[in-house]
């Protein structure tokens, strides 16, 4: 019995998922400034309540093409958010991990209202943090420099 690897033989398709993996994960990187990311946040929330709307008018009776086609531009708009939202905390020299700490509390405190309109008060304690982290994305200033979640190129030999 040896240690020796021997190669597994990888198909076109698996080296183009590879890549693409790759390509996505790099996206992350990176930063944005408070200007940009006000700006990007913007558009994105014009893009979904252009989708509501058209949803709610248009695609009332549709056939589910529309509806997925209008599903792939929800989901694509949503992963352009959350990228932003990396970036920035990568400008402010955070961890763009804390995405979470931002959206979690919102959504549960969502269901939360919707099942227990009297207790107001708990959802808004539940949002306190996420959204003193939603103001600090809008109002902060970055980092100076390149900061630790940026791609360094290798030294030159």
């Amino acid at each position: 019995m040896t240690n020796e690897h021997s190669p597994v033989p990888v198909s076109s398709r698996q080296l183009k998922l590879k890549k693409f993996c790759i390509w996505i994960e790099t996206k992350f990187e990176g930063r944005i400034a408070r200007v940009a990311f006000a700006l990007h946040m913007a558009i994105s929330a014009a893009v979904f309540y252009t989708i509501q709307l058209v949803q709610a008018a248009w695609l009332a009776d549709a056939r589910w093409p529309l509806w997925a086609a209008s599903g792939i531009l929800v989901a694509g708009t949503a992963f352009w958010v959350i990228l932003q939202v990396v970036r920035r905390f990568h400008d402010m020299g955070r961890t763009g991990s804390l995405f979470w700490a931002v959206s979690i509390p919102y959504w549960a405190a969502g269901k939360l209202i919707g099942m227990f309109p009297d207790l107001w008060f708990v959802w808004v304690a539940l949002c306190a943090y996420p959204i003193w982290l939603t103001l600090q994305l809008f109002v902060r200033s970055g980092t100076d420099g390149i900061s630790r979640f940026e791609r360094r190129t290798a030294p030159a030999v």
